[in-house]
């Protein structure tokens, strides 16, 4: 009976993170450059039943075997990449391809993300939402007329007219981009043992850079949807599962000799 019970409560454990992990890639279907994530599900130990005193047959003993339940063995990002939406904001960047965008924090570290939208500081730093800066270079005052080409090369018009440059943007290249971990706000950070390579969009095997539109979640409505129903049924089987082993213990502790 203990054993039963323990194989549902790992069930409703796996189960209910799933569901979060779902539930989260929905709430983020409209977040631009977001990568959905999804779960994977791994067997406990399996236990020879012979060891556990069970009655088999001599020539089965070794084959007859009882689970443990089941547990969540991973939550992969799926970086497949989104749709992209014109927006027509010249500081809003699609990256079209491999890549992702760097940004840099106060204390000199490095974050990664595939969100592009983008603002300019009080000291006239293009940075994201969190301040978090895409180039060293500062826009002049009263500047207009700010292009970025698809080569990442960063210009725009000074107050007397003249185009300047103001820096290149380089995007970070990952063999294995399952090494990043989230740091929240659509962030990213690079493990110890994962590095980039810095290059120039546009170079081979490196996306392009899209003025002008936006990297939409790479979530699908219709699938998160059908993962969701799954989890879901999956939860109320094995609480049906644990409901049914206590109804059997509850006669079990009222039979009479």
């Amino acid at each position: 009976m203990l054993k039963s019970l323990w194989n549902s409560m790992t069930g409703l454990s796996a189960q209910i993170q799933a569901i979060d992990v779902t539930a989260n890639n929905v709430a983020n279907i409209s977040t631009p450059g977001f990568k959905r994530q999804s779960v994977g599900f791994s067997e406990l130990v399996r236990q020879r039943m012979v060891d556990q005193g069970l009655p088999v047959t001599r020539e089965n003993a070794d084959r007859v075997t009882q689970g443990s339940g089941t547990m969540v063995s991973s939550t992969r990002r799926q970086f497949a990449p989104g749709t992209h939406v014109y927006t027509g904001r010249n500081l809003d960047l699609a990256i079209a391809g491999r890549g992702f965008f760097q940004l840099t924090g106060e204390n000199g570290e490095t974050f990664y993300t595939r969100d592009g939208g983008f603002t300019i500081d009080n000291d006239g730093r293009i940075t994201n939402t969190r301040g978090l800066a895409l180039l060293d270079g500062e826009l002049p005052q009263n500047y207009s007329d700010l292009m970025i080409d698809e080569a990442g090369r960063v210009s725009c018009r000074d107050e007397n007219g003249d185009r300047v440059e103001i820096g290149q943007i380089e995007l970070a290249v990952f063999d294995n981009p399952n090494g990043l971990t989230a740091a929240g706000d659509n962030l990213f950070t690079a493990a110890p043992n994962t590095e980039p390579e810095s290059m120039v969009p546009g170079e081979e095997g490196v996306g392009s850079i899209k003025q002008g539109y936006l990297e939409n979640s790479n979530v699908d409505i219709v699938m998160e949807i059908q993962l969701l129903i799954e989890a879901q049924r999956s939860f109320q089987l094995n609480a049906k599962s644990m409901t049914t082993v206590d109804q059997l213990w509850n006669i079990t502790n009222n039979l009479q000799k």
